[in-house]
């Protein structure tokens, strides 16, 4: 059930950055990076299907990573790149081919968050749809070059050449989409795995604790510390929690307490009882 699962979820986000694509970025030649920035560059030079240019490119980078990197790409990665070169194929013929709008900035900013957001999806399930990831990865086992700066690099050269050949303005569009693409996912995944981590020092920590184990049913750990300064021991709680408690938690500490001291500070991810199993 799990993996069906993972894969409904992995459909359902390569369908929205395939929406984003052919809705907003081809249409408008905003070749923001990746296979598809090069998919975008060769269909306006040679009319080819930017579907088909994916699906090419990525099955060549597939062959390069298998005998470079090793067999370390899974199925998962395999099926969203396949799932992402057919619904592009598809959809670039049954979607009007002029967009939805000819205003330049809201093709960038609905296409790159429409995209981001379907990346991120996939990011969620351990996947990836292939393209400029691959040829990150490939130049670190090379260079010792990050993968961060490798997709920066590698981007950046797309949009270079978009600019090249349709024109300075659409290479600046282009290249802001990048950024806002690399914007998205960040902010989308972060919002799907943030908690809030909460350190409190009170006097009055017994009743803190309490109120939020009964009110807010959240667990709690009491650490034991000591004040550099004055030398005395004390008390404190730390929990994690979601967005929602924490708001539930700073009122209960702001009605015990108002002089407590809260350490306030987001993790990205919490596995365990009452969060993300283990896997």
């Amino acid at each position: 059930m799990k993996k069906f699962l993972d894969y409904l979820i992995i459909t359902v986000g390569v369908f929205i950055l395939s929406l984003g694509l052919t809705l907003f970025l081809i249409p408008h030649k905003i070749a923001a990076g990746g296979v598809s920035g090069i998919g975008i560059i060769l269909y306006y030079l040679f009319g080819i299907n930017v579907g088909y240019t994916i699906f090419v490119l990525n099955l060549i980078l597939f062959v390069l990573a298998f005998r470079i990197l090793g067999r370390s790409f899974g199925f998962k990665t395999i099926y969203a790149t396949l799932a992402y070169s057919a619904f592009v194929s598809v959809l670039t013929k049954v979607l009007p081919p002029q967009g939805v709008t000819n205003d330049m900035i809201l093709n960038v900013l609905f296409g790159c968050f429409l995209s981001g957001t379907g990346m991120a999806i996939v990011f969620s399930r351990e996947a990836s749809t292939g393209g400029t990831d691959i040829i990150a990865m490939i130049l670190k086992k090379l260079t010792n070059l990050d993968v961060s700066w490798g997709l920066l690099i590698v981007d950046f050269t797309i949009t270079l050449f978009a600019g090249v050949f349709f024109g300075s303005e659409v290479g600046m569009y282009a290249l802001l989409g990048v950024i806002i693409n690399t914007f998205t996912i960040d902010t989308v995944l972060e919002g799907v795995t943030t908690s809030i981590q909460v350190m409190i020092i009170s006097e009055r920590y017994e009743k803190i604790k309490e109120r939020i184990l009964k009110e807010v049913r959240r667990g709690a750990t009491i650490l034991h510390g000591e004040g550099a300064y004055t030398g005395k021991e004390r008390k404190i709680i730390l929990t994690v929690l979601k967005r929602k408690e924490f708001v539930k938690v700073k009122s209960i500490v702001k009605e015990i307490d108002p002089d407590a001291f809260l350490l306030v500070s987001h993790v990205r991810e919490v596995l365990g009882e009452g969060f993300k199993p283990i896997e």
